[in-house]
């Protein structure tokens, strides 16, 4: 799901790349009626609301609206399958997430990543920081990620992860 720059509607996307726009979104094209490799698993609107991104599960990265292509992960051999997308502060590029942590930025920031010392339980999703100078990534067993001006504000488990980045 991304939500349009003036908070008043969304898209959601299907597995099967089918974009639903609803309040002041508008559609501007989906891959619901085309064949793909895998699966699609996340959007990220542009800054202007007026273009969104998909991308699947093994980094292929498909264009809307003003959204530009960057670049994409698709057919490079990932050591775990992408899992999340969010957009960079000025809105023009964006950076994909793996399940083991490790970031791909296509004109972003890359802030950091897990990749190296990756979680002992995957990555499950990944939200840009207020200013987009950031982001967070959250695990599968509850631990948050901050990288970049985002805030570590703690876990959704107690304590803190010893030797992680905050």
């Amino acid at each position: 799901m991304a939500v349009t720059p003036d908070g008043n509607g969304y898209w959601v996307v299907a597995r099967d790349g089918g974009v639903f726009a609803y309040g002041d979104a508008h559609f501007y094209g989906s891959m619901g009626d085309k064949p793909l490799n895998k699966p699609v698993i996340g959007i990220a609107a542009t800054a202007t609301g007026h273009g969104y991104w998909l991308v699947a599960s093994d980094g292929g990265l498909f264009s809307f609206g003003d959204a530009a292509f960057h670049g994409s992960m698709a057919g490079t051999r990932l050591n775990s399958p992408i899992v999340g997308i969010t957009v960079g502060a000025r809105g023009d590029g964006y950076r994909l997430v793996a399940g083991d942590g490790g970031i791909f930025s296509f004109s972003a920031p890359f802030y950091g990543s897990l990749g190296a010392a990756p979680s002992s339980a995957p990555i499950t999703s990944m939200a840009a920081s207020v200013d987009g100078h950031g982001y967070y990534l959250l695990d599968a067993a509850g631990h948050v990620y901050a990288y970049g001006d985002a805030p570590y504000l703690g876990n959704v488990v107690p304590g803190p992860l010893p030797g992680t980045p905050h």
